[in-house]
């Protein structure tokens, strides 16, 4: 012969309780009830976990391409500003939407590092360094000096 039982478990204020009814004894022998205390434990006798140390992935290599020098815009030549109102934004990279990190006044000499980008939309950009900042300018306000 057998027989159904439902077992229930309530949680309420830190307290369990855990009920236990069988079928067809309930009506006899009622609903008993079991309480169920936590305990407080004492936090300097809980051992601390152990730290999992995970390897992060190594990053990918850099790989390192030889530029071309562009004949026009050869490195380490002096370049002057010019047709520009009084001074042109030097720029964190070679576009407009770069941060200006300076500016080389008209007619200040400026030296070229021989990196050159050449934008479909926005024109050729060269980089180049002045006594105070390094950064990207837009070639058409350069001349070479001399």
């Amino acid at each position: 012969m057998g027989f159904r039982a439902i077992v229930f478990c309530v949680v309420a204020a830190g307290l369990a309780f855990v009920g236990l009814s069988l079928a067809g004894i309930v009506s006899t022998w009622g609903l008993d009830w079991v309480t169920i205390e936590s305990e407080d434990t004492d936090p300097e006798s809980t051992p601390e976990p152990t730290p999992t140390v995970t390897e992060a992935p190594l990053p990918e290599p850099v790989v390192e391409v030889e530029l071309e020098i562009d004949p026009r815009y050869p490195p380490d030549t002096q370049w002057t500003v010019f047709d520009v109102p009084s001074a042109l934004n030097v720029r964190a990279g070679p576009s407009t939407d770069h941060q200006v990190l300076g500016t080389a006044n008209l007619g200040s000499t400026v030296t070229l590092t021989g990196q050159v980008v050449e934008s479909p939309t926005s024109g050729t950009w060269v980089q180049v360094r002045s006594t105070t900042v390094t950064g990207w300018v837009f070639a058409a306000y350069l001349a070479p000096a001399g």
